[in-house]
C-alpha cells in the first residue's frame, strides 16, 4: 500500500496536463516594465520554463535573468532570487503570484552577455574594426562595478587626429594610448607646415563608467590550427592572412557605461604657416598646443556642431539631458563598450611553443636605432672609451626578456679622419637598473 501512495504521489508533480496551462503575465525587475503575456504549464520545472521563454521573442530569457518569487518586507515589496540550480527542483506554480498569475524576472549583470554583445573573443584591427572569426575563448571574467565613474572633459584635437577620430578610433572606444603603441600604433609629434587653413575640433565628453570586466581568454581549436599551419608552410607573409581572418590585437580588459560627444569644429588661417602640436601621451585624452593662430573673420572661419553618443539612451543632441541619460544607464543593457585596456597581440595569448616557432619563422626585425655624437681623445695606442648606450625603457625590457633572444649592434666611425675603430658592446648577464 505504501509503494503504491508513492508512486501516485511521483505522477502527480511530474505529469503534465494541458489543463495546467494558463496566460502568465512576466515582469521583468520593477513595476515600470513592460508586461509579456504568455502561455505556460503551471506543473512545468523551472528549467523547461526558461527553455520555453528563451524562445519567446519579446521575453528573450538569457543568463542575465533569474526566477524570482515576491514576497513582502517592512520596506515594501522585493524580489527574492532563485539559483540558477533550484530550477530543476521547483515548479512554476510555487513561485507566481496566485491572484495576479505574475512571474517576476530579475536581471543581473553577466559577463555571458557582455561576451555575446560585444564579441569579446573576437579580435580588432588597429582601425579598432572587428574581425569576423572568432580567435579566443571567454573562459572567465573578472567583474568590478565602477564607483564614482563620471567625467566631463574638454578637450581640442587638430586636423591629423581628426582624420583617425573620422573612423572611431577613439569615439567607439577609447584606448591607452602608451599600451596601443607596444602594437606598433603611435600618435606622433608632427610640423604640418605651407598650409594656410587649419582644422581643429572642440570635444565636451561626458563619460560614465560603470563596470571593468578583466577577460580570461584563451585561443580556439581553429586559430591555433590556422597558426600552425602557416608554420608548416614556411612562409612568413601568410601570418597578414592570419591577421586579416582573426584581427591584429584583442584588449583584455574593457570599460563599460555610457559616452556623449559635442563636437564643435573650427576652420581658421594661421599667420606662420606652420602648425605645431604637442601630444600627452600619459592618458587617451589628446591636448593640443597652437601658435601664432588667428581666428579671421565671418567669411575665412565657419564652426559646426555634431553630436555622438554611446550607450545609454538614445536621444539626439537638441533633446539632450544629462540626468536622463545618466538614469537610462543604470540598466546594464543600455551600456556600450567605451574603453580598451590592456590591448595583447593575438599571437601573444598562444601556447609559449607556438610562440617560439612563430618568432623563428618571422626571424628577427629592427627594434630600435640611434646616432650619438662622442666627443673622443686618443692620448695613447689601444687606449679604449667607454660609451654608455642610451636606449628607451620600453627596448629594454624587450631586450632583457630571455625568450626576446635580441642582438645589439653598434658601429664608431670618425668623420674627419675617417678612422677605423673596433667596437665591442658590453652586456652584463642580467640587468643592473
Amino acid at each position: 500500500m505504501a509503494n503504491v501512495l508513492c508512486q501516485n504521489k511521483i505522477i502527480r508533480v511530474d505529469s503534465i496536463n494541458v489543463q495546467d496551462d494558463v496566460n502568465i503575465t512576466v515582469q521583468i525587475d520593477d513595476i515600470s516594465s513592460k508586461f509579456v503575456l504568455v502561455n505556460l504549464n503551471l506543473k512545468c520545472k523551472l528549467s523547461k520554463i526558461r527553455k520555453r521563454l528563451e524562445q519567446n521573442t519579446k521575453v528573450k530569457m538569457n543568463d542575465t535573468l533569474s526566477f524570482a518569487n515576491m514576497f513582502n518586507n517592512n520596506n515594501g515589496s522585493s524580489l527574492a532570487e532563485i539559483a540558477r540550480e533550484d530550477e530543476e527542483e521547483i515548479i512554476l506554480e510555487n513561485i507566481i503570484d496566485k491572484k495576479s498569475k505574475t512571474l517576476y524576472l530579475k536581471s543581473e549583470s553577466d559577463w555571458r552577455f557582455f561576451k555575446d554583445k560585444f564579441k569579446l573573443e573576437y579580435g580588432h584591427y588597429v582601425t579598432l574594426e572587428k574581425v569576423n572569426n572568432r580567435a579566443f575563448t571567454m573562459v572567465d571574467c573578472e567583474m568590478n562595478e565602477i564607483v564614482d565613474g563620471y567625467e566631463n572633459n574638454t578637450i581640442q584635437i587638430d586636423l591629423e587626429e581628426d582624420k583617425i577620430i573620422k573612423n572611431d578610433f577613439l569615439l567607439i572606444a577609447d584606448i591607452d594610448i602608451p599600451n596601443f603603441a607596444k602594437l606598433g600604433v603611435s600618435i606622433e609629434n608632427s610640423n604640418i607646415k605651407n598650409s594656410n587653413i587649419i582644422t581643429s575640433s572642440t570635444y565636451n565628453i561626458i563619460e560614465y563608467k560603470k563596470m571593468s570586466l578583466k577577460l580570461k581568454l584563451e585561443p580556439t581549436k581553429e586559430f591555433i590550427e590556422a597558426v600552425k599551419g602557416v608554420i608548416d608552410s614556411k612562409d612568413p607573409r601568410k601570418f597578414k592572412d592570419l591577421i586579416n581572418d582573426f584581427g591584429q590585437f584583442i584588449p583584455k580588459k574593457v570599460i563599460l557605461g555610457g559616452r556623449a560627444y559635442f563636437i564643435a569644429k573650427e576652420n581658421s588661417e594661421e599667420n606662420s604657416g606652420e602648425y605645431v602640436k604637442n601630444t600627452d601621451c600619459q592618458a587617451p585624452n589628446i591636448k593640443v598646443e597652437k601658435k601664432s593662430l588667428e581666428i579671421l573673420n565671418k567669411s575665412n572661419s565657419s564652426k559646426y556642431q555634431s553630436f555622438k553618443i554611446f550607450g545609454g539612451k538614445e536621444i539626439c543632441s537638441n533633446n539632450f539631458n544629462e540626468t536622463d541619460w545618466i538614469e537610462s544607464l543604470r540598466n546594464f543593457r543600455n551600456w556600450s563598450c567605451i574603453k580598451f585596456k590592456d590591448p595583447v597581440n593575438i599571437f601573444q595569448l598562444l601556447p609559449e611553443n607556438l610562440r617560439r616557432q612563430i618568432l623563428l619563422l618571422v626571424e628577427k626585425k629592427i627594434l630600435y636605432t640611434n646616432a650619438e655624437n662622442c666627443t673622443y681623445y686618443l692620448f695613447e695606442p689601444g687606449m679604449h672609451h667607454t660609451f654608455k648606450l642610451n636606449i628607451p625603457e620600453n627596448i629594454l625590457k624587450v631586450i632583457n626578456n630571455k625568450d626576446a633572444d635580441c642582438n645589439i649592434f653598434a658601429t664608431v666611425i670618425d668623420k674627419k679622419e675617417k678612422d677605423i675603430f673596433n667596437c665591442q658592446v658590453v652586456w652584463p648577464p642580467r640587468p643592473i637598473w
